[in-house]
């Protein structure tokens, strides 16, 4: 998130298709890749859409935040992704004159149990004398750059869900935020009783 919008930047021809092109194209971007969404129902929630398809991500540059999705990336992709990412960052950096204000990363999955048994691992997470017997026991953890919630997943039986969110400063680069995320998941699987990743 920007500090200042870039409204008089959001121009035709506009400068950041023109700045984007080139660095994605060795991950098979091209002009059909970019898009504006059609349907904003107000100017904030106007944005230029790129498809990188070889990656399963998307990058939506809008009048005053950048938002990055890669979904159901594999952790074997994050050198690719960190390097389109980056170069996305640093070419849109150039662009406004201006770096973020603050960063935020959000990875949201489900895990499904396999051999481990969600309802005894999470069962340690709470106080079972105030809780009482209970199938599954989500936990949420605030910190002051952090959140991660654990939860019974709704969409898989005898899994479950897990969000993690955190809060990085402006200038921080994909590379570490890409490592933290990974520690961070690391630690939730530990939680749930997983201590070995494959």
């Amino acid at each position: 998130m920007f500090a200042e919008p870039w409204v008089e930047r959001f121009v035709l021809p506009n400068p950041f298709l023109l700045a984007l092109i080139s660095p994605l194209r060795e991950f098979g971007v091209e002009l059909t890749d970019f898009s504006f969404n059609k349907d904003a129902a107000n100017v904030g929630e106007n944005c230029l859409n790129v498809s990188i398809r070889r990656l399963n991500a998307v990058v939506r540059v809008g009048l005053d935040a950048v938002t990055f999705v890669a979904a159901n990336p594999a952790w074997d992709l994050a050198p690719q992704l960190v390097a389109a990412f980056n170069g996305v960052s640093d070419r849109i950096r150039g662009i406004v004159g201006v770096s973020p204000r603050s960063q935020e990363a959000t990875l949201a999955f489900h895990v499904i149990s396999g051999f481990s048994d969600f309802g005894k691992a999470t069962a340690k997470l709470v106080n079972r004398d105030a809780v009482g017997e209970c199938v599954f026991s989500g936990v949420s953890l605030y910190r002051s750059d952090m959140v991660l919630v654990i939860d019974k997943s709704l969409r898989h039986t005898g899994a479950a869900f897990v969000r993690l969110q955190r809060t990085f400063g402006g200038d921080t680069p994909f590379e570490e935020v890409a490592a933290r995320l990974y520690e961070d998941e690391l630690a939730a699987l530990r939680m749930l009783g997983i201590s070995e990743v494959p």
